[in-house]
C-alpha cells in the first residue's frame, strides 16, 4: 500500500446534514462515510448537546449508553470532521450557509417540507450556491406523491419487493411463509451506496470548478426496488399463478441454492446440475438412498424435494459447517457455511483482504471496524481519523475557517446540552 498516495476524492468538500426525522435514517451518514473514506473532506453537522441519531441507536458496549462509543457511530463517521450547529437558529443557519459557499456537495436526508421551511431545499440553495450539488436521500424521493411521508427500512424492504422473496431462496409457499425484512438496516445502507454513486456521477458531470451543480434525488424505496429486477421481470411476463411461476418457487427450494441445518449451524450448497448432485453423493460417501432414481435427474429432485431435504438434513446433522464446506470444496460442489459475526471476524479470507482495521478512538479506545469495501492500486482507502467526538472540530471549522471567537463556539456547544 502506498501510504502517502493521494486519495481518490482529495479536494472535494462535502457537508452532511443530520436527519431530523424521528424515524432514524442513516443513508446520508453512509454516503458521507464512503466519500470521506476515499478522501473527501466531509463536515458532519450535528445538533448541539445530543448529536446525530446514530449516536443513540447503538450497539453499545456493555450497559453504558455512551453516545461517543457506540458501534454504529464509530463505523459510520470515520474520517469525518464533526461540527455542532443548531439549524433552527438564525446564527446556525448563517454558519451553515458559510460552509456551503465552499462546498461541492450537500448530503441532505430530510423531507422536502422541512427543507423548504429551513430554506435548505434545492431551489433556494441553487440560487445562492450555483456550484453546489445537493444529494437528497429520502424515503420516497423529493419529487413524488409520497414526498413528505415517513418510511424506513421495513417499509422500503416491502414496498421495494425485497420482502416478497426473503429469506432468499427459501420462500416456497407465500401463503404460509410471509415476507420478512432483512436483518439490520440494509435499506439505509443500500440507499447510502446508491447516493454515493450518484454523487460521483454528479461530480463527473461538472466540466470544471465553475460549472453549475445539480440536484440528485435518491429514494430509499427505489434503491431497494432496483435490487429486485428478476422478480419484477418474471411477474411482468407471467401471471401470479402461472405454471412457470409455481415451478420457479419449487426450483428455488432445491435446485439453485438452499440453506440446510447442520451440527453447529447452517450451510448452503447448490444442487442446480446433475454434476453438482454427483459431487454431493461422493461427499456423502455414496449412500444407497442417493442412488434412487427419484433423485438422479433434475426433474426427480424437483418432484421429490421434501424427501431429499429430509435425507440431506439427517446426513448434515453429523457434520459441522466447516467440515461440510471442506467436503463440498473437494468435490467442486457450490457451498459455504452461514457465518456468525464472530466467525466472520476471524475468517482467513477477511484477514487476507485486510478488511477489518483497528481504530484508536479517544473515548472508545481501540476498536475493530470494517474497512475498505474495495481496493484501489493508486488511491488507496485510508483510515485518517476516527469518528469525531461531538463538536470535536468546532474550533477548527467554526473558529479557524469561519472566524468565530472561542466564546461564540462555546455558546454553540452548550446551547442545547
Amino acid at each position: 500500500m502506498m501510504v502517502d498516495a493521494a486519495l481518490a476524492l482529495d479536494g472535494i468538500r462535502v457537508v452532511e446534514l443530520p436527519c431530523f426525522d424521528p424515524m432514524p435514517f442513516f443513508a446520508a451518514a453512509m454516503t458521507g462515510k464512503l466519500l470521506a473514506d476515499f478522501g473527501a473532506e466531509v463536515i458532519k453537522i450535528e445538533p448541539p448537546g445530543i448529536g446525530a441519531a446514530e449516536r443513540r441507536w447503538g450497539p453499545f458496549r456493555g450497559e453504558e449508553r455512551n453516545a461517543e462509543t457506540n458501534g454504529l457511530h464509530l463505523y459510520l463517521n470515520t474520517n469525518k470532521l464533526g461540527v455542532t450547529l443548531d439549524l433552527g437558529d438564525f446564527a446556525g443557519h448563517v454558519y451553515l450557509y458559510k460552509l456551503l459557499a465552499d462546498a461541492d456537495i450537500l448530503l441532505n436526508p430530510n423531507l422536502p417540507a422541512l427543507n423548504e421551511r429551513l430554506e435548505l431545499d434545492w431551489r433556494t440553495l441553487t440560487r445562492r450556491f450555483p456550484r453546489l450539488t445537493v444529494i437528497s436521500a429520502t424515503f420516497f424521493g423529493a419529487e413524488s406523491a409520497y414526498r413528505d411521508r415517513r418510511g424506513g427500512d421495513l417499509v422500503a424492504t416491502q414496498m421495494g419487493v425485497v420482502g416478497y422473496g426473503t429469506p432468499m431462496q427459501q420462500v416456497t409457499d407465500p401463503a404460509t411463509q410471509p415476507p420478512l425484512r432483512l436483518a439490520g438496516r440494509q435499506a439505509d445502507y443500500v440507499t447510502g451506496y446508491t447516493a454515493a454513486a450518484a454523487a460521483l456521477c454528479a461530480l463527473l458531470a461538472r466540466q470544471d470548478d465553475r460549472a453549475e451543480g445539480m440536484h440528485v434525488d435518491v429514494s430509499q424505496w427505489l434503491a431497494m426496488a432496483q435490487m429486485c429486477r428478476p422478480e419484477i421481470s418474471i411477474y411482468s411476463h407471467e401471471a401470479p399463478e402461472a405454471p412457470y411461476r409455481k415451478r420457479l418457487l419449487i426450483r428455488k427450494k432445491t435446485s439453485i441454492q438452499y440453506m440446510f441445518p447442520c451440527k453447529d449451524g447452517w450451510v448452503s450448497f447448490g444442487l442446480a446440475t446433475n454434476r453438482h448432485w454427483r459431487g454431493t453423493k461422493r461427499m456423502m460417501g455414496n449412500p444407497e438412498w442417493a442412488e434412487s432414481e427419484m433423485f438422479n435427474t433434475f426433474e426427480g429432485r424437483l418432484e421429490n424435494s421434501d424427501a431429499l431435504e429430509a435425507l440431506l438434513t439427517e446426513w448434515l446433522s453429523h457434520f459441522t459447517r466447516e467440515e461440510v464446506f471442506k467436503l463440498a470444496q473437494a468435490e467442486h460442489v457450490p457451498s459455504f457455511p452461514v457465518n456468525s459475526p464472530a466467525a466472520v471476524a476471524n475468517n482467513a479470507q477477511y484477514a487476507a483482504r485486510r478488511y477489518f482495521v483497528d481504530c484508536a478512538h479517544p473515548a472508545a479506545g481501540r476498536v475493530r471496524i470494517p474497512g475498505a469495501p474495495m481496493r484501489f492500486s493508486h488511491t488507496p482507502w485510508r483510515l485518517r481519523r476516527p469518528a469525531p467526538c461531538l463538536g470535536e472540530h468546532n474550533a477548527e471549522i467554526l473558529g479557524q475557517r469561519l472566524g468565530l471567537s472561542p466564546a461564540e463556539i462555546e455558546h454553540i456547544a452548550r446551547k442545547t446540552a
